[in-house]
């Protein structure tokens, strides 16, 4: 089964995630990396990654060392074999030039991050509701070789 890719470079927030999504459940296994980095290593099978299975859906965290989630968003969505796969950023900053430059950057959503606790689950449920049993997802494609 396809996953969802969870790019968070918080353990606290990624635990939480995945503890909310086992409770919701969620049609599709979770998968975590901690930054952008390892993001694009999945993405592109590469290193430890070789064997990953394509996401129908990411959830990208903004801001993280290294490789950032913009930079994964526009790697993503400038390569034909991968740009399909929708992404919605997740992430705690609510400034106009990080949500604007998502949305020009290709993304799908942004959604903003709460603390841990009930606004997160509820975030997380309203996700789970659009993306999972409203929307539509496309088709997994597998690159050609």
């Amino acid at each position: 089964m396809k996953p969802l890719l969870l790019v968070e470079d918080s353990d606290p927030d990624a635990e939480a995630l995945m503890r909310i999504a086992k409770r919701l459940p969620l049609p599709v296994p979770v998968v975590r990396v901690r930054d952008g980095e390892n993001a694009l290593d999945y993405l592109y099978r590469r290193g430890v990654h070789a064997a990953a299975e394509r996401p129908v859906l990411i959830l990208l965290d903004l801001h993280m060392p290294g490789i950032g989630g913009r930079e994964v968003l526009a790697t993503l969505k400038a390569d034909p074999d991968l740009r399909s796969i929708p992404v919605i950023i997740f992430s705690s900053s609510v400034a106009a030039e990080d949500v604007d430059g998502a949305y020009a950057d290709g993304a799908n959503s942004y959604l903003f991050k709460p603390e841990v606790g009930p606004q997160l689950q509820a975030t997380a449920e309203a996700l789970h509701a659009f993306w999972f049993k409203a929307a539509r997802l496309p088709e997994p494609q597998e690159p050609e070789a």
